[in-house]
């Protein structure tokens, strides 16, 4: 046999090999073969750290039980570390930090600058229909691009006005009620928490408040008056116009002389007449601590210039820029925004986003306290983001020490707004 005869068979086979090999890769895979290598494909395991408190420890695990239910190649690793942000931070300059991570919305801006938040852009324009959400994104929308999934908080509208309904009627006043247009005004508010303080036995001590709202909380007061801490592109503040000046005066007032000393004297103790809270409260803490003691219910944001207008603040889920399996790590997200994830947060009483399921009246309308939770779905919102300051730029201390000599009553509220405005105009100019 000659060696060119060899040759031709070699090359013949061959052809004959490569052909075959085509036509393999070609033909249809059958389903039956494709499930099989599917259900003996090794399980992927995720990693996640993040949320808090009930969400972490109820509402979180429930996801992660029917998202691997729904999914049983992923696996979801809950890790647990200190240190809150922080904590997380030195995780990620050391290469060790989980595939997935929640991140407070005010360090969302220093995440993004420093890539710690992965581009989640094209995953949101493959899978996502936003028009299906309440426009909460202002957490994880960054100059047009999106780097995570706003999963805890307050949803839409995070802060309402707790009522306790049984001061209201012992007074013989109306309570405010669950309609946007319901809305008590800001000289409405202070009106009444005015009549609502009661010094029985002239002490200076009250044994009933008007109200309460957390002074660290000031900025939630300002979009109803048509303001933000800053401007849009965070070039400026707005702190030292009068529509912020008028709101810092009126909730300097009420503090000085309405507003009861600890947050939760109106759940624990029964007498104050109104609280501002945010919206996990109706999930978490609310129920339990007031049981039976008094008739509650919910009121919108106190309207100004502007009406009610809400604070939209959620909290985001984030993908770590480094992980390798971003297609799980987003399989996961995207499973939390989907019906069935939104559904298991809403049927534990917290903030969801999906349309379908926030606006459905079985989670909005219920059968206990506080029995309407339109204050917190409807009407007009501003995002939290426009009340921090940009990636860069810390609180300057002058703006906290204006803040703590308002709450003491030395300054006017015209006074603090001018020191504060001075303060971050000149860290803004720093930081560009």
């Amino acid at each position: 046999m000659s060696s060119r005869f060899e040759k031709t068979i070699a090359a013949f086979l061959l052809s004959l090999l490569f052909t075959a090999l085509l036509a393999t890769l070609a033909s249809p895979v059958s389903p039956a073969w494709a499930q099989a290598a599917h259900d003996h494909q090794e399980p992927v395991t995720i990693t996640l750290w993040g949320g808090w408190g009930h969400f972490r420890e109820t509402t979180l695990l429930k996801v992660i039980e029917a998202f691997e239910a729904a999914h049983p190649h992923i696996r979801v690793e809950l890790q647990e570390f200190g240190g809150d942000m922080e904590g997380l931070q030195v995780r990620l300059i050391g290469g060790v930090a989980p595939d997935i991570y929640m991140v407070r919305a005010e360090s969302m801006p220093l995440f993004v600058a420093q890539g710690w938040a992965q581009d989640l852009t094209e995953l949101y324009e493959r899978d996502i229909v936003l028009e299906d959400y309440l426009p909460a994104w202002g957490s994880v929308l960054f100059n047009g691009r999106f780097y995570g999934v706003p999963a805890e908080g307050g949803g839409y509208r995070e802060d309402a006005m707790f009522v306790n309904r049984d001061l209201f009627a012992q007074a013989g006043m109306v309570p405010p009620g669950p309609n946007i247009q319901d809305a008590l005004t800001f000289a409405e508010w202070l009106e009444t928490a005015r009549r609502l303080t009661i010094d029985r036995d002239g002490d200076g001590a009250p044994e009933q408040w008007g109200t309460h709202f957390r002074t660290t909380r000031w900025y939630f007061f300002l979009p109803s008056n048509g303001v933000s801490v800053f401007t849009a592109d965070h070039k400026d503040t707005l702190i030292d116009t009068p529509e912020a000046i008028e709101v810092l005066d009126i909730l300097q007032e009420i503090h000085n002389h309405y507003s009861a000393p600890d947050t939760y004297m109106f759940e624990n103790q029964g007498n104050v007449a109104t609280n501002i809270y945010w919206r996990s409260r109706v999930s978490a803490g609310a129920p339990e601590n007031i049981q039976d003691k008094f008739d509650w219910s919910v009121a919108p944001m106190p309207r100004g210039k502007a009406g009610s207008v809400g604070l939209t603040k959620m909290n985001p889920f984030v993908i770590n820029p480094r992980t390798e399996h971003l297609e799980e790590a987003w399989a996961f997200l995207r499973f939390f925004l989907s019906e069935a994830g939104q559904k298991i947060n809403a049927d534990d009483d917290r903030a969801v986003l999906l349309k379908s399921v926030a606006l459905n009246p079985e989670y909005i309308y219920l059968d206990r306290p506080p029995y309407d939770l339109t204050p917190f779905v409807a009407g007009e919102a501003v995002d939290v983001m426009l009340q921090f300051e940009p990636a860069g730029v810390q609180r300057p201390q002058a703006v906290s020490d204006a803040l703590a000599s308002l709450w003491r009553n030395e300054i006017p509220a015209e006074t603090a707004a001018r020191l504060m405005a001075d303060a971050w105009r000149a860290a803004l100019r720093g930081g560009e």
